[in-house]
């Protein structure tokens, strides 16, 4: 039983190297290429729409984090702003309350943004070959 599995395996491994060899040597002589060729022009304004899609969920993550801050402060959540009121120099401790909390949410709307980044998928992978997509 355990031989059958090992050949089985054996047997998926042989293809996948076949496919992977035989699709690059298709390639090298002259057939037709699934995937076409992206100008510079194009990737730089493909770049530029990525940037600016992260930018913008970063800039939203620091505000819903500023606002977050100020919330703590201002609602006195366990003395906060009372303590901070009663400072001689109330920017120091205010900044050091807002600025973690607004760093850290950017920080969480980047990694969503860029997990859920509604790129559009304009070339196809090698790999997608290989699975018949």
């Amino acid at each position: 039983m355990i031989v059958d599995i090992l050949h089985m395996d054996l047997q998926w491994l042989r293809r996948w190297l076949g496919q992977r060899r035989g699709g690059s040597a298709g390639r090298a002589s002259g057939s037709r290429d699934p995937k076409p060729k992206m100008t510079p022009e194009a990737a730089r304004l493909d770049h530029r729409q990525m940037l600016r899609f992260m930018a913008l969920n970063a800039a939203v993550g620091v505000l819903i984090g500023v606002c977050v801050g100020a919330a703590l402060i201002f609602l006195d959540i366990g003395g906060l702003g009372a303590r901070i009121g009663r400072a001689v120099n109330p920017v120091v401790p205010v900044l050091l309350v807002v600025m973690p909390i607004a760093s850290l949410f950017g920080a969480a709307a980047t990694a969503s943004a860029i997990l859920m980044m509604p790129y559009e998928k304009k070339f196809r992978d090698d790999d997608d070959d290989a699975r018949g997509e």
